[in-house]
């Protein structure tokens, strides 16, 4: 891998993670509650779980085991990342997932939660609550396995 392939790899992490947390911020200071239409509102969470709210405890022990384990997860994510680019592979997707991970934990450091956003619903039924790392991390992991796809057919 040469190093423009790395310089590129750390402006797009650079450019998820800094678009991630002013999203959040101008969510946290201007805009926790907005509903745009029937489907669509923003509205805050801080989500002490993981993916989808589980796990969610305001038990600090448990919120410190969780917190480990996620960066568990990201250092787990780098080792993967640096071996796949020692190979000369495209961690493309990893990157993007690796920025949104990072951006989210961010959250947890600082808010003691992630900031979560992003509200689906129609009729009774509700998504979730998201925000845009989360879209990166899903993004990130499509690309890596359509890049894996690509590479084996």
């Amino acid at each position: 891998m040469n190093i423009r392939s790395k310089k590129m790899y750390l402006v797009v992490a650079s450019f998820i993670i800094a678009l991630d947390q002013l999203v959040k911020q101008y969510v946290v200071n201007s805009l926790p509650h907005y509903t745009l239409n029937d489907y669509f509102a923003i509205d805050l969470v801080f989500n002490r779980g993981i993916s989808w709210g589980l796990l969610h405890s305001d038990n600090p022990t448990v919120f410190a085991c969780v917190n480990s384990a996620v960066l568990f997860v990201i250092a787990s994510l780098i080792i993967h990342s640096i071996v796949r680019m020692m190979q000369k592979n495209c961690i493309i997707g990893e990157v993007v997932v690796f920025a949104g991970a990072v951006s989210n934990y961010i959250d947890r450091y600082y808010y003691g939660g992630v900031i979560d956003f992003i509200s689906i619903s129609y009729q009774d039924w509700c998504f979730p609550v998201f925000n845009l790392a989360d879209i990166f991390i899903v993004c990130g992991v499509v690309l890596m396995l359509l890049l894996q796809w690509r590479k084996s057919s």
